[in-house]
């Protein structure tokens, strides 16, 4: 990080606050927090603006959701008229477009981390004006938060772990600094991550969503809509996720059964009838979300990216019609399918679909991108699971509700695969699948039945150069 790092996060989505009054910025660089972190409301408005500029285009409102990590998993069909993209689809991460990419994911993350911990340092500074339950989920949060940040940028700029898991990565800040932090061991890292959702975990075990369910506690908004927060269930499966990234299946499935165990009382699996009303389609499968950002320009961002009325070579942000009805094997039928990719246009002679997830509707789900779904738990604990008919039970479930049939216990892993490129489209997650697992093949983008060779040094991004000099 920039050796002099200047917080200044502007709060905005209706928190009510004005972005020049919560940080004043001294020109000595000193921060002053009192008025910020001197009540409740100040606590809630600082960790409310660390969840919306995770909204950033930097971040998961674009790059590391829908655009940026999606192209790098080859998801789009991109042509020589599309110069940027198509860099960025080949893994040329030192032109223009790759450098400014990694920059602004790397320095946008980093800063978000600071702002985490700059809560949890006045949390034990102000611990007086957070009364009952206030402490443990505020510092619940903030912890998983920073871990969430932390764990993306290291499944970004960190080593394949499986290949060298003592090889050097990336800094892990666990407290607010100007000097830069050490950079650290693969698996000291990742410890680090574990460490942070464990407490996390801990502290967030009386979370709302508990007792309540997913809408929360109705006294205070604070305390509502829990699949927009990272909430005690949410931060299971991102412990599930880290396990398995570290290879650490048994841990990975005892998390993935705990949530899988709760899942139809709080995270209900999509129902056909939600996917059928085009005004107010359920694209998303809200209610199979354990954690999600509300994104109030999320419809800007269909249109200005996957819109087929919008879509032009120079531009074109689409899958080829032929590649989609190859993954999804020619079923139709897959809700998947039929809600989000059913679509077509014809652009130079050529058929794409029409990614259409993040469409606007009439509907609360408008404003849902998915960070964490209840279906990975299902695939986790398919992969991990060493009994084959429970890991054939978990799978086929989790296909039951794509409205797919069922498959011997013995073709678990083949079909695995195929799940994950249906499952996660614009989410940000293939990309990971693919590294965790050392492919050095992808599914063509331009030709249903190519590969696309990779190398493992292209899953590893550079750190940009004015960061390096620090780490």
């Amino acid at each position: 990080m920039k050796k002099y790092l200047i917080i200044f996060i502007c709060l905005w989505g209706g928190v009510g606050f004005s972005c020049s009054n919560w940080l004043d910025v001294k020109p000595s660089d000193r921060i002053s927090e009192d008025n910020n972190f001197s009540s409740l409301v100040g606590f809630k408005k600082t960790l409310n603006g660390v969840y919306i500029e995770l909204n950033s285009s930097d971040l998961y409102g674009k790059n590391l959701s829908c655009e940026f990590i999606e192209i790098l998993a080859q998801r789009y069909a991109i042509g020589d008229e599309n110069k940027s993209n198509k860099e960025l689809m080949e893994f040329s991460y030192n032109g223009s477009a790759g450098r400014g990419k990694t920059t602004s994911i790397w320095g946008t993350a980093y800063k978000l981390i600071a702002n985490t911990n700059l809560i949890l340092k006045n949390i034990e500074l102000h611990s007086d004006v957070l009364a009952g339950e206030y402490y443990n989920l505020i510092k619940g949060e903030a912890l998983a938060l920073r871990a969430l940040l932390h764990f993306d940028l290291f499944r970004l700029f960190g080593p394949i772990y499986t290949e060298d898991s003592t090889a050097i990565s990336i800094p892990y800040y666990k407290e607010f600094q100007f000097d830069a932090a050490p950079s650290y061991a693969a698996n000291g890292f990742m410890n680090m991550v574990i460490e942070d959702l464990l407490q996390a975990e801990q502290l967030l075990v009386n979370d709302p969503i508990v007792k309540y369910g997913v809408k929360g506690n109705a006294k205070d908004v604070f305390l509502q809509d829990r699949n927009l927060r990272l909430n005690y269930y949410a931060v299971q499966g991102l412990l599930a996720r880290a396990y398995l990234y570290m290879g650490n299946k048994e841990r990975a499935l005892y998390y993935a059964e705990s949530v899988i165990k709760i899942q139809e009382e709080k995270f209900p699996w999509v129902t056909p009838m939600k996917l059928d009303n085009s005004k107010s389609a359920d694209r998303v499968f809200s209610t199979e979300i354990m954690f999600a950002l509300q994104n109030l320009n999320r419809n800007t961002l269909y249109t200005s990216l996957f819109d087929g009325a919008n879509l032009k070579l120079n531009t074109l942000l689409a899958p080829r019609g032929d590649v989609v009805n190859y993954v999804f094997e020619s079923d139709k039928a897959d809700y998947r399918y039929s809600s989000s990719l059913s679509g077509t246009v014809e652009i130079s002679g050529t058929t794409y679909r029409v990614f259409n997830k993040f469409q606007g509707t009439d509907s609360l789900y408008n404003q849902m991108i998915p960070m964490i779904r209840i279906s990975e738990m299902y695939m986790i604990a398919s992969e991990t699971s060493t009994d084959g008919p429970t890991r054939a039970k978990y799978f086929n479930t989790f296909r039951n509700h794509r409205n797919l049939g069922n498959v011997r216990e013995w073709d678990v892993n083949y079909y695995l695969e195929k799940e994950w490129k249906k499952e996660f489209y614009g989410e940000g997650q293939l990309f990971f699948w693919y590294k965790r697992n050392k492919k050095t093949e992808m599914q063509s983008a331009t030709d249903q039945y190519g590969l696309v060779s990779v190398k493992l040094s292209n899953y590893v991004l550079p750190i940009p150069d004015a960061e390096s000099q620090y780490n």
